[in-house]
C-alpha cells in the first residue's frame, strides 16, 4: 500500500515512517463508517481520503520533486472523504 500526505498547494508529499505507520492506519480506518466497506476491502484505510491538519517532522533532507519521510506526530480537525 502506498500512503502519501499532501501538501495541500504546493507540489509536496511527505510519505509516513515505519513508526508512524500503524497510527495513520488507524486515522484512515477510523473513517469507514458502513462496517459491510470494513469487510469488503482488504486494507479498509484504502475506502477513505483523510484531510487534517497533520503535524510531520521530516526525517530526511527536502529534495524538489521527491517524496520526503516524516514521522507524522498528529492529525487534528480530521475530515473523511469515502471513495467510490
Amino acid at each position: 500500500m502506498q500512503l502519501r500526505i499532501w501538501h495541500i498547494g504546493t507540489d509536496h508529499d511527505f510519505e509516513p515512517d515505519d513508526s508512524s505507520w500503524p497510527v495513520v492506519i488507524k486515522w484512515l480506518e477510523a473513517g469507514v463508517r458502513d462496517p459491510d466497506k470494513r469487510n469488503n476491502y482488504a486494507m479498509p484505510a484504502t475506502a477513505v481520503d483523510l484531510y487534517a491538519d497533520f503535524l510531520v517532522c521530516p526525517i530526511e533532507p527536502y529534495k524538489k520533486g521527491s517524496v520526503q519521510r516524516a514521522t507524522i506526530k498528529s492529525a487534528e480537525r480530521r475530515h473523511y472523504v469515502e471513495l467510490e
